[in-house]
C-alpha cells in the first residue's frame, strides 16, 4: 500500500515540531498529502464559566500560530498540507475520538509517545494504544526522547507468526523502501512440529527482500530475559531508527488489555516504533 493521506496530532506540547518535521519528510519521499490535526482538551473547563468564549479563542489563536509556522515549514519541504483544529474538550479522552474520526481517511497516523513526568491532562496518556487497537490504521508513535532525522533507514521487524506482524510488515513496506538494512527477529520462536506453526522470520525477510529491500533474519533466546527488553536491546545494538511490530491486546469498553511485550514497548521506546492491529 502506497502512503499518500497522512495524519500526524499536533498539540501544544514541545514535541509537535519534532513530530511535524518526522511527518514532513515521509510525506515528502512518499509524495504523499499531509493532514495536521491540532487537537488537545482543557481538562479545567467545566460547565458554562464565564471566560470559557475565551478559552476557545484562545485554543484557536494557539492553533493559528502553530498552523502559521508549520506551513512555512510544509511550504519548505514541498509538501501539500492541510490543516485542522479539532474543538476545546474539557476531556482528554475526546481528543483521541477527535483523532480516531480524522483517522478514516488517512494511510498512516503519527502520534507522540506519553509523556508522564510533563503532562498536564489535555492530551490521554493511552491515545497512541487505542489508535493502535481501534482505527484499522498503521500508527507511527515518536518517542518524546530523542532526537530523530530519519525513519526507515535501519528497521528491525519484531517477527512473530500470526496476523498482527503480517499486517505490520507489510503496512511498513512504504516506509522501508529506501533502507539501507532490514531485520527480521524471531523471539523465542516455536520448534518445528507436525502441526503448521506459520511464516518463520527468514522467510519473512524472503518476503520484504522480494520488494528490493536489503533484509536479513535472526532469531533470539530471552534466557532470562524477558521479550519486551530484547526487542529493545535488539533496537539499541542494530543502532535502528524503526521498529516494526505487531501490536497484541484487545479492548472492551474503553480497558485496554495489551500484550505485556506491546505494553513493555509503549512505555520504554527510544526509537519510532510502527504499529499495527
Amino acid at each position: 500500500m502506497a502512503l499518500k493521506d497522512i495524519l500526524v496530532h499536533i498539540d501544544n506540547t514541545s514535541y509537535s515540531e519534532k513530530r511535524f518535521k518526522l511527518a514532513l519528510q515521509i510525506a515528502k519521499q512518499n509524495e504523499a498529502g499531509l493532514t495536521a490535526l491540532f487537537a488537545r482538551a482543557d481538562p479545567s473547563l467545566k460547565g458554562f464559566e464565564p471566560n470559557m468564549k475565551q478559552r476557545h479563542q484562545a485554543h484557536e489563536e494557539l492553533s493559528a500560530g502553530l498552523q502559521s509556522r508549520f506551513m512555512k515549514l510544509a511550504d519548505k519541504a514541498e509538501v501539500k498540507l492541510t490543516w485542522i483544529t479539532a474543538k476545546l474538550p474539557s476531556s482528554a479522552d475526546q481528543v483521541t475520538n477527535q483523532v480516531i474520526q480524522q483517522t478514516q481517511q488517512a494511510d498512516m497516523i503519527i502520534v507522540g509517545q506519553h509523556d508522564h513526568k510533563n503532562a498536564d491532562g489535555s492530551v490521554p496518556d493511552d491515545m497512541p494504544e487505542l489508535l493502535v487497537l481501534e482505527t484499522g490504521r498503521p500508527v507511527l508513535i515518536i518517542p518524546y526522547a530523542g532526537d530523530f532525522k530519519t525513519v526507515g533507514k535501519k528497521v528491525v521487524v519484531a517477527w512473530t507468526p500470526g496476523r498482527e506482524s503480517v499486517r505490520a510488515l507489510n503496512d511498513a513496506l512504504p516506509l522501508m523502501s529506501a533502507a539501507k538494512k532490514v531485520k527480521v527477529v524471531a523471539i523465542n520462536p516455536k520448534k518445528k512440529s507436525k502441526k503448521e506453526i506459520g511464516v518463520t522470520a527468514e522467510q519473512a525477510a524472503a518476503h520484504i527482500a522480494r520488494h528490493g529491500i536489503k533484509t536479513e533474519s535472526d532469531q533470539f533466546s530471552t534466557r532470562g530475559v524477558d521479550e519486551g527488553n530484547l526487542i529493545l536491546n535488539t533496537l539499541s545494538d542494530e543502532r535502528a531508527d524503526l521498529l516494526v511490530m505487531g501490536a497484541y491486546g484487545h479492548h472492551r469498553f474503553r480497558e485496554l488489555i495489551l500484550g505485556g511485550v506491546t505494553q513493555k514497548v509503549f512505555e520504554n521506546m527510544t526509537t519510532p516504533v510502527l504499529m499495527s492491529h
